[in-house]
């Protein structure tokens, strides 16, 4: 197809795209509102195919390299995945987006064309937006090639099905399993760019911008909102947002003090014996008491988590909602040394369990409600990432019919607790804190608890000359309800093939 005739089918297509649009404009009127949502989602996959064509021009455009020699511009073509100093500038020109969107849509096409052209053809297939797909990207900034096709392979089956804001999360912990010391390399290297500057904002004001480890981000921001808490609480005229910036400022001039408050869900693999005996007990812990609770200090808060508890060997670090990825590194030190008020809830590395509790009240307890936050991470409506623990705790089951206990509580923001009582999209809550959301026309979508292990597949039958039970048996075995007599054996080490 020549450069003519290409151009003829694109102007073709926004042709169609328009008389779409026209149609909708004399039609909508008369439409309801679920044949409108539907027709959106349709047209998002048109969306998806026209960002994916882009991709792949902006990518191939890049490549060619231009150098200025005394004899005038000299064109090379290089392979897909080099980027021209100018590339972001003359698609900034081509698209009329501004520079520094131009840039970043280029970076990512040449990293999807030359590392993910499994997932680049999702997006031209319309099953995935770019911006998906940038999330990857943006994990596996540190990776070699050979990793990064690691996590294609794991990825390309289930990533349309993802909810967006656990693609990150997801993908970190694929990386971590197939390429652990480049994701600990790269975290290192992030933490060398830290930075913080301004600009010039509205009249009178000025935009801040850093890039701090998310770890002291997570202390700032829980002394952040602490200090501005009470700010507001002393002015009822100030909004959250001015409260937490005159809190911002304040701890920066002024000799304030204050106590950062921080929560780690830390994935335990838990032994009742130490770590060199060769007869550990896979339980679970049992109970998450409050702060106040002496018996658990070992556990969670106090000094240390105690020869009965280790960090597993699978641990990837965990992820801070609305502040980012902690890697393992900086968890162990954590532990050893915490130079904040630090609170560990401590998950069953295989079932991300913490506690289960059940009260006839309509309103959970404490330890339940620490539970349900920890386990969801965030609201569980796909595609929102607003903290847990800013969060609604919504009886998935209407109470009293449902119970007040973790297996029929979910968290959701305002906002989607609302569109949940409107009735239109529904959700269930399974076991392992998996939600799934149901539309009226049937669509589907699935969104993960942020303490939720990827299950290995079922093990093949076992014949009586088949011998010891594999390492992943033994890991199913540890995952079933308990027994009056728990399997002995080593510690789990096959995880499987990806996706894990």
């Amino acid at each position: 197809m020549s450069t003519t005739q290409l151009r003829e089918r694109i102007a073709a297509l926004r042709a169609d795209a328009r008389e779409v649009g026209e149609l909708l404009a004399q039609q909508a009127s008369s439409m309801t509102c679920e044949e409108l949502f539907e027709v959106a989602g349709e047209l998002q996959g048109v969306l998806n195919s026209g960002e994916g064509a882009q991709l792949v021009a902006a990518a191939h455009a890049a490549s060619y390299e231009t150098r200025l020699t005394e004899r005038g511009p000299v064109q090379i073509h290089h392979e897909v995945g080099f980027i021209d100093a100018m590339a972001g500038t003359e698609v900034s020109l081509a698209t009329g987006v501004g520079q520094w969107a131009a840039s970043r849509r280029v970076a990512l096409s040449a990293a999807v064309a030359s590392r993910f052209p499994a997932l680049l053809r999702k997006v031209i297939d319309g099953d995935l937006p770019a911006a998906t797909v940038q999330r990857v990207v943006t994990v596996c900034e540190g990776l070699d090639d050979e990793a990064c096709a690691k996590v294609q392979a794991a990825l390309v089956g289930r990533i349309a099905d993802l909810d967006p804001g656990r693609v990150a999360a997801f993908t970190r912990r694929v990386a971590t399993r197939v390429a652990s010391e480049q994701v600990r390399a790269a975290t290192r290297r992030t933490a060398r760019d830290r930075f913080v500057e301004v600009r010039p904002g509205p009249d009178g004001a000025t935009w801040w911008t850093a890039l701090l480890p998310a770890a002291t981000s997570a202390a700032a921001w829980s002394a952040i909102t602490t200090v501005g808490g009470q700010y507001a609480g002393k002015d009822e005229s100030l909004t959250v947002d001015q409260a937490r910036a005159d809190a911002f400022a304040d701890l920066m001039l002024r000799n304030v003090s204050v106590t950062a408050n921080v929560t780690l869900g830390i994935p335990v693999i838990t032994d009742t014996t130490p770590e060199n005996t060769t007869t550990p007990e896979h339980t679970a812990p049992s109970t998450v008491p409050d702060a106040g609770s002496g018996a658990a200090r070992a556990g969670v808060g106090g000094q240390g988590v105690g020869e009965a508890f280790r960090i597993s060997s699978v641990f990837s670090g965990c992820e801070m909602p609305g502040i980012g990825f902690i890697d393992a590194d900086t968890i162990e030190t954590l532990l050893q040394t915490v130079p904040l008020d630090v609170a560990r809830a401590l998950l069953d590395a295989r079932t991300g369990t913490v506690l289960e509790t059940v009260t006839g009240a309509y309103r959970p307890t404490t330890g339940i409600t620490h539970f349900v936050t920890t386990r969801d991470g965030t609201c569980r409506m796909w595609g929102c990432d607003r903290p847990a623990r800013a969060c609604d705790l919504d009886h998935v089951r209407p109470w009293p019919a449902g119970q007040t206990y973790p297996a029929n509580l979910g968290g959701l923001c305002r906002r989607h607790h609302r569109l949940k009582q409107r009735g239109r999209w529904r959700y269930t809550l399974s076991p392992d804190g998996t939600v799934e959301w149901v539309s009226p026309s049937g669509r589907k979508r699935v969104t993960h608890a942020d303490h939720t292990i990827w299950p290995p597949p079922p093990p093949m039958p076992r014949t009586q000359d088949r011998g010891p039970a594999t390492h992943r048996e033994l890991l199913l075995q540890s995952a079933a309800p308990p027994t009056s007599t728990p399997p002995a054996s080593a510690p789990p080490t096959d995880w499987g093939d990806p996706p894990f």
